[in-house]
């Protein structure tokens, strides 16, 4: 199950230390049942000791016991800090200076966090092309929809999701792609269980146009925010107190409603239930957020209070960068590293 801590300090811990409290709960999990086996099989050894079995023998497997049970729970600690200290590949930061305008927004020492969580997702899970190519744009896309959500959670963990499939265009309930299909994107259940698929013409578009209110990639990571509690319904656990579920299920009844009125700029999609209309504000709310503050301004206060955001604070740089567009990045642009450097007298001469 994803967690999520409240310290969003938005620190950026350096590889090789312990800087995350993922890290630190892992390891102290890891030293809790390393130790606590360590000493069930010592006693063993020492109440086996008169059958034969010499006590340092079985103190010493007592020892590895422990020693293989710490480096078992911590194996991911490990395989996380060889992905990040791999340099920022400059394809995928072409990418998200072209097609990632939250990306851009942010403050520098938040676009080094953004790009570690990118590398960690690139890192830990599959994205998969079926009967398509997944090219550096699209894995960075995937990886940014994942992101994007879940920024305001320094120790967010996609624990619920190992892989997301790429389909060459839109599909039924079936996953054909053959006739006019209507599906853009999906969290799979049953034997699609830890899976998503996403149709890779609608993810690119999702970017390409960051003011429609549409975004096939966020909408479906916001699936998966509001799984973390178990159940896709609509009411997140994430940044929703016991006391303030009852007023977020009555005010989504009432902005339902005035979709249902045709009072509201809200896709008329998020009439289809509860689970959906809470994807299509998230669509909503990251692609347009000033413009959610002014029309909806009480839905805006809180969806920022469940993803735990500033996005109020962000709608300047937002429209600053709509303006601005796309950047292009080369060799020699700054490195993402955050040297200093050209990117050619950096990070390029460690690949």
């Amino acid at each position: 199950m994803p967690t999520n801590s409240s310290s969003a300090t938005g620190e950026t811990p350096q590889p090789g230390t312990l800087g995350t409290a993922w890290e630190r709960r892992t390891v102290r999990t890891a030293v809790f049942f390393a130790i606590s086996a360590g000493l069930a099989a010592g006693a063993l050894a020492w109440l086996l000791q008169g059958s034969g079995l010499p006590l340092w023998m079985g103190l010493v497997g007592a020892a590895v016991v422990g020693w293989a049970i710490y480096a078992g729970m911590t194996r991911k600690i490990r395989r996380r800090r060889r992905i990040l200290a791999q340099p920022f590949p400059a394809e995928w930061e072409a990418a998200l200076q072209g097609d990632v305008v939250f990306f851009r927004a942010l403050a520098p020492e938040e676009q080094v966090r953004f790009r570690r969580e990118v590398q960690i997702f690139i890192g830990e899970k599959h994205i998969t092309g079926i009967k398509t190519e997944v090219d550096t744009r699209t894995l960075v896309l995937a990886a940014a929809s994942a992101v994007i959500p879940i920024f305001g959670f320094p120790d967010w963990e996609w624990d619920q999701i190992s892989e997301v499939l790429i389909y060459p265009g839109r599909f039924d309930q079936n996953f054909d792609v053959e006739g006019g299909q209507s599906t853009l994107g999906m969290v799979g259940t049953g034997f699609m269980n830890r899976m998503m698929v996403l149709s890779k013409p609608d993810l690119l578009q999702g970017f390409r146009n960051a003011e429609d209110k549409r975004n096939v990639g966020l909408h479906e990571f916001a699936h998966l925010v509001d799984k973390a509690d178990g159940s896709v319904d609509g009411v997140p656990a994430v940044g929703l107190d016991r006391q303030a579920i009852g007023p977020w299920v009555e005010l989504v009844r009432r902005k339902m409603q005035e979709i249902e009125d045709g009072d509201s700029d809200l896709n008329r999609y998020a009439l289809t239930n509860e689970a959906e209309f809470f994807a299509v504000a998230t669509e909503y709310l990251f692609e347009r957020p000033g413009l959610m503050r002014r029309k909806h301004p009480e839905l805006f206060a809180m969806m920022q209070k469940i993803f735990a955001q500033d996005l109020g604070g962000r709608v300047a740089a937002l429209r600053q960068e709509f303006k601005r567009g796309p950047v292009s990045f080369g060799r020699n642009s700054p490195c993402p590293c955050g040297s200093g450097l050209k990117y050619k007298k950096c990070c390029l001469r460690k690949m």
